[in-house]
């Protein structure tokens, strides 16, 4: 649940980076914008978090950036290319982001090297293990999953389908055993690499997972932004971030 004000830490409030998008406004539109839905960051405010938007640039410019942050969030989007888990296109895949996938697979890769407390929310989750040697389904009916509409026709905030743990780590304490998301996606995490499974749709589709060892790496498949009664998510990373900046601050 989120909080009803923003956390008080004893340091100054954890400074999460969260990995941006293409998109194009207003009457010169000629050049891409860089930017992050508002939900993502009211979710993070909202549990006592400053958010830095992350563009695309240059590796050493990223990596000397993601060292002065204190967790990092690889929001939703659009599909990943799948030549970064060695597979040709699927007839289904979407438009694909080529900038983005080099900014998110290299800031992923650096998080899980150095510790960085990280949320990966539906593409995110996907982006997460591809960077550590994961695979995906490309188009999850194509693949034989049709019990299960993964893509809801139902608007937000509406939950679509049930969620089942299947290890208590991090998720238990906000949701319980069992519970109901939302779900915007038709690719999935086919095998999730170093990530350990937590949760899964009831036709087995990977809807959470982890890091092991890492202090705090966490991959979901919903879209928890768009449900308040879900932010505590959002308050796990945070609190995570604030540990680590108050480790560095000793």
């Amino acid at each position: 649940m989120p909080y009803d004000t923003p956390p008080l830490y004893p340091v100054p409030m954890p400074l999460i980076g969260v990995t941006s998008q293409t998109g194009r406004t207003g009457r010169v539109n000629v050049t891409p914008l860089w930017g992050v839905r508002e939900p993502y960051r009211a979710a993070l405010e909202a549990q006592g978090a400053s958010v830095v938007v992350l563009p695309p640039q240059p590796g050493p410019r990223l990596e000397a950036v993601l060292a002065r942050l204190d967790g990092l969030l690889l929001p939703g989007g659009a599909d990943l290319d799948p030549r970064h888990f060695g597979e040709d296109p699927h007839p289904r895949l979407g438009p694909v982001d080529p900038a983005r996938d080099e900014l998110e697979i290299f800031a992923a890769r650096w998080a899980a090297e150095h510790d960085l407390p990280t949320l990966g929310v539906c593409r995110g989750a996907q982006v997460g293990a591809v960077a550590l040697g994961g695979r995906l389904y490309q188009d999850l009916e194509s693949a034989g999953f049709t019990r299960i509409g993964h893509d809801q026709t139902a608007p937000a905030p509406a939950l679509w389908h049930t969620v089942e743990l299947e290890e208590d780590r991090w998720l238990a304490p906000l949701f319980g055993r069992r519970f109901r998301t939302n779900s915007y996606h038709h690719q999935a995490i086919r095998d999730p690499g170093p990530f350990r499974v937590l949760a899964r749709a009831a036709d087995g589709v990977v809807e959470a997972a982890d890091l092991p060892d890492h202090p705090f790496f966490l991959l979901i498949q919903w879209h928890p932004e768009l449900l308040p009664d879900h932010w505590g998510l959002f308050g796990l990373l945070t609190e995570a971030a604030a540990g680590r900046r108050a480790s560095a601050a000793d």
